[in-house]
């Protein structure tokens, strides 16, 4: 299930809990209920992404060393 179908999965189970009365109405806004990033929302993601591209350069970086001190 990819990310898209995901959302509207859970769209529809929140949907249906509201409207069976099993949950109280949320109140959100259609950013929310949409899955619309706000630019906040956007910046913490590139930055998780670039956090995550680092440290996965540190570790390639490190086993590449230890390879030629083994080697």
């Amino acid at each position: 299930m990819d990310d898209f179908e995901r959302k509207w999965k859970l769209i529809r189970e929140q949907l249906l809990a509201e409207a069976t009365g099993e949950e109280p109405h949320a109140i959100s806004s259609g950013r929310t209920l949409f899955g619309i990033q706000s630019e906040v929302e956007r910046k913490m993601e590139r930055f998780a992404r670039e956090i995550e591209e680092e440290t996965r350069a540190k570790r390639l970086a490190e086993r590449m060393q230890g390879q030629d001190e083994r080697g």
